[in-house]
């Protein structure tokens, strides 16, 4: 008899006892003290909700060539923000919500764990219809087919399974031995708030509030509703004074946690996950930013999308996130905690504009997944810094443990999981060492689009070195260069046909090989070819590979 890996007598034992192998699995190494003797850092990090590329100012200034004081949006304090720590301007995120949280909670490929889509509704869950759970997959999983009622003879594949929650698997408070996690907002990985698969459950000590739905609305804060529900799942104590808008309420949730840490817990580090509702739908702002934005969009010569609804939005968002940092400097924390500022994807097509960047939310061109990215780390990010390395949203989970400084050995030796640390690039912004060797971002969104915004059915890229690739399961394939054609306008498939081949070999044997068999597009037994084809004539795969073979 083999001896047993020590990862497979862990799971025998979660077995025995009734425990999950995320809890069972005992956390590595404390987080260790320097040389001086001083704590390690705290970590702040901020996600916001639906935040596009060029919604942030010191990004939107950049890419358009021009000053954040000549754009329409405002967001002047991320930019100071900017100013002080490393600005990313390669960073991918997935296309919609959930996907982006539950990559970025355990460093994975997002659908690795089926978590492709953003589970409006629960409503098909293998536990709710009692149907058998296919192998490697789990009770909480749904057919989306089923969910979204999409029509099934319009397309050549049928639309895969995918997970409503996260399954079990270490996510960050989990491998921060030494912290104090707490968490507050929009969590989106627990279908709808199930037992068992809440913040509480997955690592976090302290949950501020949070729900588990969609999208919150702004006025009447945690009196509103949230996705289905008419109130958030845990709305935390009641402030004093109580804030009448959600974005001004999260930010001083947060501010009452930074002081109880400052006051009562010296010497104890902290990690605190900030998952920002804004800027996702309602697209609600308060009324003084409303009649600002109203009257500022008469204003000749602005650049960017012209909505003061949204404008409004933003610069609340803006302001919270700015009133954290405050706090953070009025404590004396700033020095001792890294902050990291991420937009879990694109702009909403029907709220903003992501251009020049082409596309938004729930598309998988630059302007769907490419989000902003900030890290300010004292003494250890240059301030005024820029890096252009292409990274992705999985690269948090391993960044974070080593700012931490624990031993995260079990991920590194993990093979299911895909990011890498970029705390060398900190010091090395254009990775001259080598030592980020990350190269290859795969991307898979199986949902079927929104209609109106893309004519993709089933959608996967790669982003290789500088060429990107996507592939439509129907069967069709577009390349694009992004380092000369960052607004994919320029379609290289019929000038260079082998590369797109070899990179649609790649990725498509990758996802074969990386993701469950449940979670990937099979053929639509009943698909019919003779009828209406929103996406074009159905080429199966193989076909299409040896029609980019044969076309040069």
């Amino acid at each position: 008899m083999r001896n047993m890996s020590r990862r497979e007598f862990v799971a025998g034992c979660a077995a025995a006892t009734g425990m999950s192998l995320a809890a069972a699995v005992p956390t590595f190494g404390m987080a260790r003290r320097d040389k001086g003797g001083r704590k390690p850092p705290n970590i702040v990090l901020i996600l916001v909700d639906d935040v596009g590329y060029c919604d942030i100012g010191a990004f939107a200034a950049r890419l358009n060539k021009t000053t954040t004081g000549k754009l329409y949006y405002e967001t002047p304090r991320i930019n100071q923000l900017a100013k002080q720590g490393v600005m990313f301007t390669q960073f991918y995120a997935c296309t919609v919500c959930a996907p982006t949280r539950a990559s970025l909670m355990t460093g994975k490929m997002n659908n690795r764990m089926g978590m492709w889509d953003a589970y409006a509704t629960v409503r098909t869950t293998f536990e709710k219809t009692r149907k058998p759970v296919p192998e490697g997959c789990d009770i909480l999983d749904n057919n989306p087919w089923d969910e979204y009622h999409y029509k099934n003879t319009d397309r050549g594949v049928s639309i895969p399974i995918a997970a409503t929650a996260l399954p079990d698997v270490r996510t960050i408070p989990q491998g921060l031995a030494g912290y104090h996690s707490a968490f507050i907002g929009k969590w989106h990985l627990g279908s709808h708030n199930h037992e068992g698969r809440r913040p509480g459950d997955r690592g976090f000590k302290e949950v501020l509030a949070y729900f588990d739905g969609g999208g919150s609305g702004y006025h009447r804060p945690f009196r509103a509703y949230a996705a289905r529900t008419k109130r958030w799942d845990k709305p935390g104590p009641d402030l004093t004074p109580r804030q009448d808008y959600l974005s001004d309420d999260v930010a001083q949730r947060v501010n009452r946690f930074l002081d109880d840490r400052a006051g009562n817990h010296v010497d104890e580090p902290f990690f605190l996950y900030v998952a920002h509702p804004a800027c996702h739908g309602p697209v609600q702002s308060r009324a003084d930013d409303l009649a600002y934005f109203t009257k500022k969009a008469n204003t000749p010569g602005l650049i960017g999308h012209k909505s003061p609804k949204y404008a409004g939005l933003v610069k609340g968002m803006d302001r919270s996130v700015g009133a954290m940092l405050d706090k953070l400097d009025e404590l004396k924390l700033a020095g001792n905690t890294a902050v990291i500022f991420i937009s879990d994807n694109g702009g909403h097509p029907g709220y903003t504009r992501n251009t020049p960047l082409r596309g938004g939310k729930s598309m998988l061109y630059e302007g769907g997944v490419r989000v902003p990215m900030i890290v300010r780390w004292g003494g250890k990010t240059k301030p005024g810094a820029v890096c252009d390395v292409p990274s992705d949203v999985a690269d948090i989970y391993p960044t974070l443990m080593e700012i931490a400084g624990v031993d995260y050995s079990d991920y590194k030796a993990d093979k299911t999981t895909d990011g890498q640390s970029l705390k060398p690039l900190f010091s090395d912004l254009t990775n001259e060492k080598c030592a980020y060797s990350r190269d290859e971002f795969y991307q898979f969104y199986g949902k079927l689009g929104y209609k109106g915004y893309h004519n993709f059915a089933t959608w996967a890229t790669l982003r290789k070195g500088d060429y990107k690739l996507h592939y439509d399961y129907h069967g069709k394939v577009e390349l694009y260069n992004i380092a000369e054609d960052i607004f994919e306008k320029n379609d290289l498939v019929k000038t260079e046909p082998r590369l797109a081949h070899d990179m649609l070999v790649q990725l498509t044997d990758w996802l074969k090989a990386s993701c469950n068999a449940a979670y990937l597009p099979k053929p639509n037994p009943k698909f019919n070819p003779k009828g209406k084809l929103p996406y074009g004539p159905y080429v199966p795969l193989d076909q299409l590979k040896a029609s980019l073979l044969n076309s040069k």
